[in-house]
């Protein structure tokens, strides 16, 4: 019986290895190399022109899900699915079908789904279809685009495209391995630790884990396979002032690889810490308004480098729209043409290290040898001493930087954005928290305040709109989200006592400059770094010190919603 098994497991082989040319684990890519030369051969359309540029990108997901709300399991599920990107240039690198929107359809341009099971030609027949639709809606593009150049002839004359060298990468395929039920274990008592609270309404947890294999393939022989293990946890509450405004704490933990934070032994005492200060901040008395220094401390100034900072670097240039209102959603961020100009102070300077693995044990979340477009990542200076002299960039290039620094992102819709990925924000002027608080209170001294504000944690619209009654405009969004839990630190002894009801008034990029002072303890932030486009985000790591800000303004903040008529039935005895 073994002998027989034996010669069936042979025969199958063989059948693998003579229908494909290649081990089973390179058909994908043999896939994508056969369909990719043959497209660059043959495909024209008569009076248009043939491609000059394509890849194919195929990334195969193994995902868990596992949700509980107030308590009790509402969502577990494992799912696997494979999906294919396609990026076709049509004309030349001086101008060819990219950087112009000329249909909702072009911000909206999904991924495909491709099937799930490795056969050659099932993959090729689906490559063929997809490609074929995507050349000619980049030849239409390019059209469209012409036509919109000769009526509105562009001042800036940057090419499309850049040259990039020829790099391969080839990492192991991810084979993610979950123990259900342990999962679901630990969901349900991190969502225990949150019962024991009574002021709260309403909580959950979310954990989230993908096993994703990226291989990616290019006409200029860019060959690339990486593999990586993301863990997304989310802990949420939310609760409700007697004056009727809400506010939504949260932790939120981003890892990679095997630190799965559901195993973080410090797990229910970080819950219970977060559902005490939301219970101390809404219990507090509500402030009208403020004025002075602030202080961002714990996640909050993750926050504000990732809001202030970081969100302003996309889209590295204008992108051309054949009607107005597109270009609101593709918003230009405002320090991408302060190049060579004074952002920060002096003292600041910022890095972006895709190279590296870890700090102080952690694992960072943006680590990555290779980008999404083939391009080898590179560590960069984005601000040195103050002065912006860098960005991310992909292969797109802008009026005052060319040539990729491997810091691509191809996001869902088939846009590819640049982004960071491992952030350093450092002071060559550091000072202890200690020294940093006395600051604090000696700027209240000279602006003749009581008390100045010290901010650990801001609102993330993202989890904030899971418990909203109404769901608010993208226009409406703040470049600086509200405070969530924030405490005054009182000028004459330093006693501190936690406030609300405030949120940022006429907040810009200039109160960067506004930095006087930075901690000396770094602290890793991994997060989900928002892009341009609303609801896809992207992983990546904030290594930040505590910020001093010399004078911010903070106003009323005037949404309220209903309380509740009666109390929790739980605790109701």
């Amino acid at each position: 019986m073994k002998n027989r098994n034996l010669v069936i497991s042979l025969i199958l082989l063989c059948g693998i290895l003579s229908a494909t040319g290649a081990p089973a684990e390179d058909v994908i890519f043999k896939a994508m190399g056969d369909e990719l030369d043959r497209s660059m051969d043959r495909l024209v359309i008569e009076d248009m022109q043939p491609p000059y540029f394509m890849s194919y990108t195929i990334q195969d997901d193994e995902t868990v899900g596992i949700k509980a709300r107030y308590g009790a399991l509402v969502k577990s599920e494992a799912d696997e699915n494979r999906y294919l990107s396609i990026e076709i240039r049509v004309g030349d690198p001086s101008l060819d079908n990219s950087n112009y929107i000329g249909s909702w359809r072009d911000l909206s341009n999904q991924r495909e789904n491709l099937i799930e099971e490795v056969n050659y030609n099932s993959l090729r027949h689906q490559l063929w279809l997809h490609t074929d639709k995507a050349y000619k809606s980049a030849a239409e593009n390019l059209a469209r685009k012409t036509a919109y150049l000769q009526t509105h002839p562009s001042m800036a004359d940057i090419p499309d495209f850049t040259d990039a060298e020829s790099f391969v990468c080839m990492e192991e395929p991810v084979d993610l391995k979950t123990d259900m039920k342990a999962l679901e274990a630990g969901v349900r008592n991190a969502a225990d630790v949150l019962g024991g609270f009574p002021a709260l309404h309403d909580w959950m947890v979310n954990y989230f884990v993908r096993g994703k294999t990226k291989r990616y393939l290019n006409s200029e022989n860019n060959k690339c396979l990486t593999g990586m293990v993301n863990h997304l946890l989310q802990i949420t509450a939310t609760t409700q002032a007697k004056d009727g405004q809400k506010l939504t704490a949260f932790l939120s933990y981003v890892s990679r690889d095997d630190q799965n934070p559901l195993l973080d032994e410090k797990l229910a005492d970080n819950i219970r810490k977060m559902a005490e200060e939301l219970t101390a901040v809404v219990a507090a008395e509500p402030l009208e308004e403020y004025a002075g220094p602030v202080m961002f401390a714990d996640y909050a100034s993750a926050q504000l480098i990732s809001q202030l900072f970081v969100n302003q670097l996309t889209f590295e240039r204008k992108v051309l729209t054949a009607e107005e209102w597109m270009s609101r959603y593709l918003p230009m961020g405002k320090l991408v043409n302060r190049v060579n100009r004074r952002v920060f102070p002096d003292f600041v300077t910022v890095t972006d290290e895709p190279n590296r693995k870890s700090l102080h044990g952690q694992l960072l979340t943006g680590y990555r040898v290779v980008d999404d477009e083939g391009v080898k990542s590179r560590n960069i200076t984005l601000v040195k001493a103050g002065r912006l002299v860098d960005i991310p960039l992909s292969r797109r290039p802008t009026k005052k930087l060319s040539g990729s620094n491997g810091h691509a992102l191809l996001l869902q819709n088939q846009w590819i954005v640049p982004a960071v990925t491992n952030l350093f924000v450092g002071s060559d002027k550091p000072k202890s928290t200690k020294k940093l608080m006395g600051e604090l209170r000696t700027l209240c001294r000279d602006f003749g305040n009581e008390y100045g504000l010290l901010i650990k944690l801001l609102e993330d619209p993202r989890i904030s709109r899971t418990y909203m009654w109404m769901e608010p405009s993208q226009e409406d969004e703040p470049i600086l989200t509200p405070p969530v839990i924030m405490y005054k630190v009182y000028e004459k002894d330093g006693r501190v006592e936690p406030v609300r009801g405030l949120v940022f008034d006429e907040v810009s990029i200039r109160n960067l400059r506004d930095i006087i002072a930075m901690g000396k303890e770094e602290h890793v932030y991994n997060i989900l770094q928002d892009t341009p486009f609303q609801g896809y985000g992207y992983a990546a790591a904030i290594v930040t010190p505590a910020i001093l800000v010399e004078e911010m303004e903070l106003k009323m903040a005037l949404t309220r919603e209903p309380l509740p008529i009666s109390q929790n039935p739980i605790f109701d005895k």
